[in-house]
C-alpha cells in the first residue's frame, strides 16, 4: 500500500515542480546573459560609432616599425629587461605549483582543512591583485621578491582548484579495490587518487603558465628597475606604440613557450595516460 508520499500522482506533481522549476531557473539565467550580452554589444558599437578620425595605424603600429623597435632595443631587451621576467615568472611559477599540490593535498586528506582552505582560496582571488602588489611593495620594498609573490598569487589558485577536482574524481571502484587488497590510505592516495588527478594538475599548470608572464609583468609595471613591464609602462609614458606592441608580442611569445614546455612535460610524464586514450579511439580490436 502506498504512503501519501509515494503515491504515484504525487511523484508525478513532484517531477512537474522540479522540471518547471529547472526551467523557470534555465530562462531566468539565459535572459540575463542575453540581455548582458547586448547591451555590452551596443555599448561597444556606439562607442566605436563615436570615435572619428581615428585610422588603422593609430591603433595598430605597422609590422616594419615594430620590427624597429626591435632592432632598436634589442640588446637591452635580450640582457635586461627580458632575463628579469623570465626569472620571476618561472620562480614565481615554481612556488605557486608546490604551493598549489600542498594545499590540493591537504584539502584532500582532511574534510576540515577542506572547510577551512577552500574560503581562503576563494577569497584570496577576489582581493584586487593590483592592491596587494601595491601592499606587498610597500612591506618587502623594490626588490624581486614582491614581483615574484605576485606571480605566485597570479598561479597557485588554479593549480589548486585543478589538482583537488582531479583528486576527488578519482576512480571510486579502483579505490575500493586497493582498499579490500589492504592498502592504507596513504597507498590508495598515492597508488589511485594522485595518478587520476595528474591529467586536471597540468591542465591547471597550463593555465597558470599562461598567466605567470602576466603577473610578473604586472608586478613590474607597478615599480621595478628591470623587466617587460617597465619596458612596456616608459613605451606607453612616450606615446610609443611599436614598443608597446613589441612589449606585447614578446609576452605572448613567452607565454606560448611556457605553455608548449608544460605539454612537453605533461606528455613525457603520462605517457600512460596518452597511451589509453589513443587505445580507447581505436576500439577494441583495431591496430
Amino acid at each position: 500500500m502506498s504512503t501519501p508520499l509515494t503515491h504515484p500522482a504525487v511523484r508525478r506533481w513532484q517531477t512537474l515542480f522540479q522540471d518547471v522549476t529547472r526551467a523557470l531557473v534555465l530562462v531566468v539565467v539565459g535572459g540575463l546573459a542575453l540581455t548582458m550580452f547586448v547591451t555590452g554589444t551596443a555599448q561597444l558599437v556606439r562607442e566605436a560609432t563615436e570615435t572619428k578620425n581615428l585610422s588603422l595605424e593609430d591603433i595598430f603600429p605597422s609590422p616594419r616599425a615594430i620590427a624597429g623597435a626591435w632592432q632598436a632595443h634589442q640588446d637591452l631587451l635580450l640582457q635586461q629587461h627580458i632575463p628579469q621576467t623570465l626569472w620571476e615568472t618561472l620562480a614565481g611559477l615554481s612556488i605557486a605549483l608546490v604551493l598549489g599540490l600542498v594545499i590540493a593535498a591537504l584539502m584532500d586528506f582532511s574534510t576540515v582543512l577542506r572547510w577551512i582552505l577552500y574560503p581562503i582560496l576563494v577569497v584570496s582571488q577576489t582581493i584586487p591583485i593590483f592592491a596587494i602588489a601595491i601592499l606587498l611593495i610597500l612591506i618587502f620594498g623594490f626588490g624581486t621578491g614582491p614581483k615574484i609573490m605576485v606571480v605566485v598569487l597570479f598561479c597557485f589558485f588554479p593549480i589548486a582548484l585543478n589538482t583537488f577536482a582531479g583528486l576527488q574524481g578519482a576512480d571510486p571502484e579502483l579505490i575500493s579495490l586497493l582498499r579490500a587488497m589492504g592498502a592504507n590510505s596513504f597507498q590508495t592516495w598515492t597508488k589511485a587518487r594522485l595518478p587520476a588527478a595528474m591529467p586536471a594538475f597540468f591542465s591547471g599548470l597550463r593555465i597558470a603558465a599562461t598567466y605567470s608572464v602576466v603577473g610578473a609583468i604586472f608586478g613590474e609595471y607597478i615599480t621595478a628597475q628591470y623587466g617587460l613591464g617597465v619596458y612596456l609602462k616608459r613605451s606607453y609614458s612616450s606615446f610609443r606604440l611599436d614598443q608597446a606592441y613589441l612589449a606585447i608580442l614578446l609576452t605572448a611569445l613567452l607565454s606560448m613557450l611556457l605553455v608548449l614546455l608544460v605539454n612537453l612535460v605533461e606528455r613525457l610524464t603520462l605517457r600512460w595516460y596518452y597511451t589509453a586514450r589513443r587505445t580507447s579511439w581505436r576500439g577494441p580490436g583495431i591496430y
